[in-house]
């Protein structure tokens, strides 16, 4: 009888620590883990008057522990440096924060000084931030207007694909 009673004593203690563990682990709802999804480095060359540029573009969406939401976007070149007699008249990054595709966030960045300015180089786009309570769905997204300088073709835009949803 001691027996029994000492395995129902010890299964009791290990159950309730088991309980007492998950109870302590279990994030509470009004706190969420932070977490960031980028999508795969994107490329695109632009057949500039000079060398032509190369441009790579990693679009990234973040959530913090206190359910705050940014899209951010990290760039990088090669072959800039143009200025403005052969470089980009226009290269403006439209970063969006989305939530099963609907807009939260939106900006336009010109980022053609930065690349005009420099051979190789790289930066960091970050978008406004947008707090909610509601977890899925959001992503960032975007897109790059170009125009390069003096070559008489206009420009275009560049949709860019976007990060995969926390």
């Amino acid at each position: 009888m001691k027996y029994t009673f000492a395995r129902l004593t010890s299964t009791a203690a290990a159950v309730g620590m088991v309980a007492v563990g998950a109870v302590a682990l279990t994030p509470g709802s009004a706190m969420a883990a932070a977490a960031t999804k980028c999508s795969s480095q994107q490329h695109k060359e632009f057949d500039t008057v000079g060398v032509n540029l190369d441009l790579y573009v990693t679009l990234c969406v973040h959530r913090t522990a206190g359910n705050d939401y940014y899209a951010y976007a990290d760039i990088a070149w090669s072959d800039g440096g143009g200025g403005a007699s052969s470089g980009m008249e226009k290269l403006v990054l439209n970063l969006r924060l989305e939530r099963n595709d609907a807009d939260f966030e939106n900006e336009n960045v010109s980022i053609a000084g930065r690349v005009n300015y420099a051979i190789d180089g790289s930066t960091r786009v970050v978008g406004s931030t947008y707090h909610s309570a509601t977890t899925g769905g959001w992503t960032a997204d975007g897109s790059v207007a170009w125009n390069i300088q003096n070559d008489g073709d206009g420009g275009g835009t560049w949709s860019l694909g976007g990060s995969p949803s926390i």
